[in-house]
């Protein structure tokens, strides 16, 4: 996946820009334990002319300068969700995390998720499956 496919993913109104809540929003789907302090320092070194937004610029060149590697982030994210550690996630891993984040959604949306991204229908989420679902 792309530096840019990242970026308009994150910019979740399509506005060019990416806010704090955008922001917060997608790197508290990667790391559940992050602070508010460490996501608004993340921000401020990305929004690099201060203006309190990243565009696809500010992003690029951030990434670039921290060496952020998206496939490592996302096998960290992938990594939180995989609950006994055997490389997939169930509809029941999907559920107890999202409702440990505060999101509440019912077994069967999860069951849901899982379809939505479960190409051979085994039921559950391998990495691959796992970066397409967090790229919709």
């Amino acid at each position: 996946m792309s530096v840019a496919e990242v970026f308009e993913t994150v910019d979740k109104n399509k506005d060019g820009k990416i806010s704090l809540d955008e922001f917060a929003e997608a790197m508290r789907a990667f790391n559940l334990s992050i602070t508010s302090e460490e996501l608004e320092n993340m921000f401020r070194v990305l929004d690099m002319d201060g203006d309190g937004q990243i565009d696809a610029d500010e992003f690029v060149l951030g990434l670039e300068l921290e060496n952020v590697n998206v496939e490592t982030t996302l096998k960290q994210a992938f990594d939180s969700y995989d609950m006994n550690g055997v490389g997939k996630i169930s509809a029941s891993d999907i559920h107890f995390v999202l409702n440990r984040q505060g999101e509440k959604h019912t077994m069967e949306e999860c069951v849901v998720m899982v379809q939505a991204v479960d190409a051979d229908g085994d039921g559950f989420i391998d990495f691959e499956k796992f970066k397409t679902m967090m790229m919709v």
